[in-house]
């Protein structure tokens, strides 16, 4: 007796266990389809086949039979081939439609939320009757296809939010500058006496308006790297070239003295002399060092210190930023680089922030294959910074 005319052999239970191993490793449809069709052809005797799904991500794989030899109109798709598709598995094949090297065909539906969204289709040049045993295998294998074709669309979807956001910031973050640019411009006139002498209120109103209109040009920054430094959905091209850490953190701290001065706190630079040049993006690194050096003057009371260095040992350079600050719990420290996260305490009421300038820093940590790190004793300060290995591409003629 045939293998495939005996109840479910141990050949089919070997390859639906294969089949739920795959599944549950989470692989793409496209990956595992190609060998679905390969198994189906061996155990259904199939001449040929193949599995669509119409609706994006518009999947197709053709084993025997190519594409365009069923692409007969631009809407053949969602009629004709929905409206031949079956309710339920058959027993047996039926005319297909179209073909003339195949002429019979099993047609079964891939139905998400109870709308037919693609199918997997068998061909035969001559008739044929499944037997109860490789029905349920063909049930098997179509249960399985569901739940791929639902985890390729919801990925599909997700893709698709993921960039419609990632535009709608791009835009967004574009537009405002102008606005902000001008708001700026003109209160800057009137600051500085262009247009008249000042009264002791129009110079707080003026200040104020400053003041408002350099945090939301911060907001607007850190949105926009938050958004294209996102080594998952970001959409930056990193521009690699050789670096000097020591520069680059002297400078910044530098731009940093008169806002920590007014907070009554004392800025430092300790620098690294024999720290190499390495290969690296200057903006990206910049706006996260900016980022860590902004965050301590805001976090480190009056009166305070904040210490900047660059250091390196044979494996990796490193930046670091520390504070004789109020400090961090544990809880808190792991949930510190997730996007939008804040530590909401009495003291830190004022502060304004979006919870971005440390998801922005991790980002530009993994962009460089190194990482983000901070290090914390509650009342005792906090120490924060990134660390780049010293291979690959962060190398003068590494591996890009």
């Amino acid at each position: 007796m045939s293998p495939h005319n005996s109840p479910l052999s141990s050949e089919s239970v070997s390859i639906a266990r294969e089949l739920l191993r795959l599944i549950a490793q989470k692989p793409s449809l496209d990956a595992i389809a190609p060998t679905i069709l390969q198994w189906i052809q061996h155990i259904l005797l199939a001449e040929a086949a193949f599995l669509t799904v119409f609706e994006e991500p518009h999947v197709f794989h053709g084993l025997g039979i190519a594409e365009d030899a069923y692409v007969l109109g631009d809407d053949w798709w969602q009629k004709t081939l929905a409206r031949m598709i079956a309710a339920e598995p058959v027993q047996e094949a039926t005319p297909a439609p179209y073909n003339v090297l195949y002429p019979l065909w099993i047609s079964l539906p891939l139905v998400v939320k109870g709308r037919s969204v693609g199918c997997l289709c068998l061909f035969y040049s001559k008739p044929i009757v499944l037997d109860a045993a490789q029905r349920e295998w063909l049930v098997i294998v179509t249960d399985a296809l569901l739940i791929l074709t639902e985890s390729a669309k919801t990925s599909a979807r997700h893709e698709k939010l993921m960039r419609n956001q990632a535009e709608f910031v791009r835009i967004l973050s574009h537009d405002l500058r102008t606005p902000l640019t001008s708001i700026l411009g003109f209160a800057s006139m009137l600051e500085s006496g262009t247009m008249g002498d000042l009264n002791e209120k129009q110079r707080y109103f003026i200040e104020k308006i400053i003041s408002g209109v350099a945090q939301m040009t911060s907001l607007v920054d850190n949105i926009q790297d938050a958004g294209r430094y996102d080594p998952e959905t970001g959409f930056y091209q990193m521009e690699r070239a050789p670096l000097d850490l020591n520069e680059l953190a002297e400078r910044i701290v530098q731009n940093q003295l008169v806002p920590a001065e007014k907070m009554d706190l004392e800025l430092v630079f300790v620098p690294d002399p024999d720290v190499p040049i390495i290969n690296a993006d200057q903006r990206m690194l910049e706006r996260s060092i900016i980022n860590l050096v902004d965050n301590a003057i805001k976090y480190t009371p009056n009166g305070g210190k904040i210490e900047v260095r660059v250091s390196h040992t044979d494996e990796d350079v490193t930046i670091t930023v520390r504070d004789n600050g109020l400090g961090i719990s544990a809880e808190n420290m792991r949930q510190l680089f997730q996007r939008h996260f804040r530590i909401r305490r009495p003291e830190h009421k004022k502060v304004k922030g979006s919870g971005l300038g440390l998801f922005i820093v991790r980002s530009v940590a993994r962009q460089h294959d190194g990482e983000a790190f901070v290090e914390s004793v509650e009342g005792q300060g906090s120490t924060f910074g990134l660390r780049l290995p010293l291979s690959g591409a962060n190398l003068l003629g590494g591996d890009l």
